[in-house]
Parts: C-alpha cells; structure tokens; sequence
C-alpha cells in the first residue's frame, strides 16, 4: 500500500456487524448504573447483558469483519464491543431563551458572549476556524486564524492573502497565466479592470468559534471584503518585528520541497551511505529519521529578509499581506444541552423582509447610489450631526447649572413672575426667593442629563448605520465644535477669534468630504 492510500477493505456484508471504533472522549459501556458519565469504569467490568469480556478474534476474521470506513490504524485491531459508549452530555448552561439574546444585532451578542468571564484569556477565545471554497470545483478548505477585530460591519482577520495556492486564490481569484509570484491584496471598490487577469473568485466564507468549556459555538456565513491599506497598516504596526520578518519571508501555502513517496527513503539511504563516509554510522532508525523537507529555504528566505530591512526601523507592509472582513449574512448561536435537546438562534439578514437571501456573490455596484444606499448615507450623517449637536447642548446646560449667567436668567424671571422692586439687585431677589432659584438650576441638570442620554444614543445609532466608525467620529466632532461654539456666542456673549473662523470652516470641508466619500 502506498502511503496516504485509503485500503481497499472488503466490501461490507449485511450479516456481519460494522466494527465499533471510540471516538476521544467517549466513555467505555459499563452495567454499574451509579457510574457517572465523567468516570472510567475497570476495564474488567463486563457489560449489560454479557456474563464474560468477547474472546479474541483471529486476524483474519478481524479483517473480514471490517468495513470500508473503518480507519486502519491500531484502534482498529481491537476486539468487537458489543455496543458503543455513551458519549458526553452537556450540563454546564440552562436553557438559552429568546431572552437572553440581542434582540437585532448578532455583533452585539457575540460581545456578550466574547467577554463572559468563563472564557479565560489562556484558552484563546479569539480562535476560530475560516472555511472557503474554491470556484468552480466547489472543494472547501479550512483554517485556524485569530479574530484581531470585531467593527459595526464584521469580524475581522489579518493573513497572508497572495499566495494563489491557498484561501488567497480562493477568495481573490487565480492569475489565468499560472503566474507564479505573491499577487497584491486587491483595494475596496477596486476597478474591474485591474482584475481582469484574475479568475473569478468566490467571497463566500465562514467562520466557526467553538469555546468547550462554555459548551458554545457561533457560526458565522457572509461574504468577504478587503480591507484597506491604512486600516492593515495600523494593525501591521503593532506586530512585533520578527512577525512582520516572517511575514515576508514565507510563501503561505506554496511548496518548499516534494518527492515521490518511493524515492524518500532511498534518498535517505544514500545520504547516509557508509562507504561514501567511512566514518559515517548509519543510525538503526534510518526508516523514521527525517531528511531536509523546506525547512532550510524558508530560514534561508528569513535570513535574506532580515538582511534587506537590517537598517529600516519600520518595516514597511507587504502587498500581499493585509486584513480582510467577514460581513454576515448569517449568524448561528450554538449552545449545549442535556439529551441533544441543544439551542440555536440565527440571525439571518435580508436585503429586504420579504425576499429570500443572495444565493450568489453580489454584482459591482453601480456608479450611481441607489435609493436605499443613499438613505443610509443621510441616516448617518443626520444621526452624527444630532449627536454632536446634543454633546453642545450637553455642555451647555452643564455650564448653566454652575455658571452666574443662570443667577441672571433666574433674577429676571422672578422680577417678571413677582411684585418687587426695580432697585432690588440679582442677589436681593435670589435670596428671597431660594427655592425658584434651586428649580431653576435643578431643570438645567436634569436637561444635561436628558442631552447626555440622548447624544449616546444618537451616536451609538450613526455607528451602526454608517460604513466606519473613523467618517462618524470626524462628524460628530466636528458638529460639537461648531455648536458649542454658536451656543457660547449666543447665550454667554463669548467672543472668537479669526483663527476659529477658519477651523471652523475646514472642519465644515472635511464633513462634506466625508459624507461625499460614501
């Protein structure tokens, strides 16, 4: 048998029972019913049923015995069991009710549950598995990566992405040529024409996080986008220098070295030939001892890149490395229950409420925004500007409930509301009237609560409608600024200078640039 070639077992019989094979983690079948499902009974133990352990089988038997399916290794040289064992149950959570989860946004929840206070920063809860497919076979790989980032729009991973071999290729797409060198990440909303050598690739994908030890899974289904070059230049700069090295140097899933199975231990025969070298032992286990396979080459290529950036002080991000997001269109929370009877909410999002989902990438976006995309970009900016606008009013009534402007205010409504005398000064009439004047800077508290509460929730609302968190923060700043600056003038006659002016304008510039990007 070659190696890595399946066996070619006998075909199965229905008269003969399929060999049972233990899965890790399954517990041995046992009679004793005060045995828990978490302990190991004595391998004397005879089972339900079964006065005496099975004798043993011939080899021969063994073989006729075993199915097409069944893993030829040495598990499978053991005895028939008569029944299988009981496997885990999940114990550790109550039942997961609607209640529990986020009643519209599945990033949200996955917060909740990212931080609960079981996962132990030791078991590496940002571990996940990245599934892809290449087009058009359809053949499906997957990988363990680390989750860097969770944004309003997706989850989010940083790799090496040129290599056309691996989930480059997959998601990307292939050069037509063959051509044989690390490709550069493609930009967002990269023109048709600067991919036309690439075959078409699919940006579906999906990513599985599995916490054991909470008895949880979440399972995420969308699609892929690439992040831009600043955004992975940020993430790029906090790598420590040998990582960034290594992510020069290696070529994600090329080949470094191959051979024929055939030809491997004779090429190791002959490099340990006695007579070629009289000194020369030839170790007993030269069947198992490893040859050069790669490794040299790749540390080969990281000498080579530690010598081309030996006197950069930052090392620049290469363009075939970098971040991409994965934008749900389905997210499955997973939790364990006894008996099977497990949990599982889905989040599914639609481009509208009665069609059924994409079942193909979508198309390129037309030049022009759409009625929907155009709303969008007005929800933000409204809901950024009139939370900046509230951040103003926020600290206006702040200012109020301290400042000797409200004893003024408060001064004049009493002399209107009141029968007193037109020489009584401000503080003649607050002193006889103490609790008007409590009233009056106990509304202007209330009133910067009130704008407090509704300047987070104007703003937690332009986070999650707009495209980045970068265009919302620069507008919602900006309208603070420029309200705070207008409410000064109006209410406390404070004056600004020229140079205020001219912020102030550029900051109006950079909010019509923003808005205008989308």
């Amino acid at each position: 048998m070659n190696p890595g070639s399946l066996p070619d077992g006998p075909s199965h019989d229905a008269k003969h029972p399929k060999k049972l094979i233990f899965a890790p983690g399954d517990i041995q079948p046992t009679s004793d019913p005060k045995i828990t499902p978490t302990e190991t009974p004595d391998p004397s133990a005879t089972a339900i049923g079964v006065t005496a352990a099975p004798a043993p089988i011939s080899r021969l038997a063994a073989e006729a015995l075993r199915s097409n399916t069944s893993t030829p290794d040495s598990v499978a040289e053991n005895e028939i069991v008569s029944h299988p064992a009981r496997a885990h149950q999940f114990v550790s959570n109550p039942p997961l009710t609607i209640s529990q989860m986020h009643p519209t946004n599945p990033l949200h929840q996955f917060h909740n549950w990212f931080r609960d206070p079981r996962l132990l920063p030791s078991s590496a809860p940002e571990t996940c598995t990245l599934a892809t497919a290449s087009m058009p076979s359809g053949r499906v790989s997957a990988r363990v990566v680390y989750l860097k980032e969770l944004d309003e729009r997706g989850w989010v991973v940083y790799s090496n992405w040129g290599s056309r071999e691996g989930k480059g290729g997959q998601v990307f797409g292939n050069h037509a040529d063959g051509e044989d060198t690390l490709s550069a990440m493609p930009e967002p909303g990269q023109d048709e024409s600067l991919q036309a050598g690439l075959q078409e690739g699919n940006k579906w994908a999906a990513l599985t996080f599995c916490w054991s030890n909470l008895e949880r899974q979440v399972r995420i289904e969308g699609l892929v986008e690439p992040l831009s070059r600043d955004e992975s230049e940020m993430y790029w700069r906090t790598r420590e220098r040998g990582s960034q090295i290594g992510a020069w140097a290696s070529w994600q899933s090329k080949v470094l070295w191959s051979m024929e199975p055939e030809l491997l231990l004779d090429r190791r025969r002959k490099s340990l030939d006695p007579t070629l070298c009289p000194q020369m032992r030839v170790p007993g286990d030269v069947d198992a001892t490893d040859i050069d396979d790669g490794r040299a080459l790749l540390e080969k290529r990281v000498k080579e890149m530690e010598e081309r950036f030996a006197g950069v002080e930052q090392i620049p991000l290469p363009p075939f490395w970098g971040g991409v997001r994965l934008v749900p269109e389905s997210v499955e929370f997973w939790q364990g229950r006894r008996s099977r009877l497990h949990d599982r909410f889905r989040y599914n999002q639609f481009t509208m409420s009665d069609q059924t989902p994409p079942q193909s990438p979508p198309q390129q976006p037309h030049p022009h925004p759409t009625p929907v995309q155009q709303h969008q970009q007005t929800k933000w900016l409204l809901l950024a500007l009139s939370s900046g606008a509230f951040a103003a009013l926020n600290g206006l009534f702040a200012k109020l409930t301290t400042d000797t402007a409200t004893t003024t205010f408060a001064a004049h409504l009493i002399h209107i509301f009141t029968s007193t005398s037109n020489d009584a000064t401000d503080d003649d009439l607050i002193s006889s009237h103490p609790i008007f004047m409590l009233l009056i800077r106990g509304l202007c508290f209330g009133l910067n609560i009130l704008s407090n509460i509704i300047m987070w929730a104007l703003f937690t609302r332009a986070l999650t409608a707009g495209s980045s968190t970068t265009k919302v923060s620069i507008t919602n700043t900006a309208a603070n600024f420029l309200v705070t600056a207008m409410l000064g003038m109006g209410v406390f006659g404070e004056r600004v200078g020229a140079w205020w002016w001219v912020g102030a304008a550029l900051m109006g510039v950079g909010c019509v640039i923003v808005g205008r990007r989308d």
